[in-house]
């Protein structure tokens, strides 16, 4: 199960918790990842000290060609003009993410880890560095549009989408401090206060929760639940039709 799973089930009421159970036992993995032209160019450039900007004029430019390039598929060009939205919001928001003053570094290829019985995939964008005594933390860089929280024609849908965004934040911060714990103190010591989310659509970096002890019960019931489930639930007949 992925982190941001994980984290989706736990803000999630039961008929979507089955969803989420149904997917993360059955769904396979896109072979060329969602976003990922623009990730690579986000991870590069915040891994970079010196935050060049040339590092992502010359994607985005490698974008647009491609984007305006006859004969892809209309996939193809979605993709690359998805990825060039990402930038664009990215490098808007970039001051108030806060992200320069960070010493961000890129993480080793961490091994999913066990929680409670679930085999749980946390993939760090960075590795968070500077907190003296070495002390260490992880960062995720979330681009995902949904839930859009700018999408809703009512103020109060914005906010319940930008609220559900806060939430899956604080729980992905959560496991990232169980990931880092779980290495031993082979990458330093664990500092929740160095993790983080960086939210690029809402403009926002969060760290942990006020009841960030709780979350991580929380998480661990979860996963207990999660592993007493997992065998009863069954693949939707849609998965057995021809294509």
């Amino acid at each position: 199960m992925s982190a941001a799973a994980l984290a989706e089930y736990l803000i999630l009421r039961p008929d979507g918790q089955q969803k989420i159970l149904h997917d993360s036992k059955y769904s396979r993995p896109p072979i060329i990842s969602a976003n990922g032209e623009a990730m690579r160019a986000l991870r590069a450039y915040n891994q970079d000290p010196r935050r060049s900007q040339d590092t992502l004029l010359r994607v985005k430019g490698a974008l647009t060609i491609k984007s305006d390039t006859a004969g892809i598929t209309p996939k193809q060009r979605d993709e690359a003009l998805r990825c060039l939205e990402i930038i664009d919001i990215f490098e808007r928001n970039e001051n108030v993410l806060g992200l320069r003053s960070m010493a961000l570094s890129k993480p080793p290829t961490f091994d999913a880890i066990e929680i409670e019985g679930v085999i749980v995939s946390i993939r760090p964008d960075f590795i968070v560095g500077g907190g003296g005594q070495n002390r260490v933390g992880a960062g995720i860089l979330r681009v995902a549009k949904a839930p859009d929280p700018a999408g809703g024609k009512r103020p109060e849908t914005r906010s319940k989408r930008g609220e559900i965004r806060r939430e899956m934040a604080r729980y992905l911060v959560a496991m990232q401090q169980l990931l880092l714990d779980a290495q031993n103190g082979e990458l330093g010591i664990p500092d929740r206060e160095l993790c983080f989310v960086g939210d690029v659509r809402l403009g926002e970096r969060i760290g942990p929760a006020p009841d960030h002890a709780v979350r991580l019960r929380d998480i661990r019931g979860a996963c207990q639940q999660i592993s007493a489930l997992w065998a009863s639930v069954t693949p939707k007949p849609a998965l057995f039709k021809k294509p």
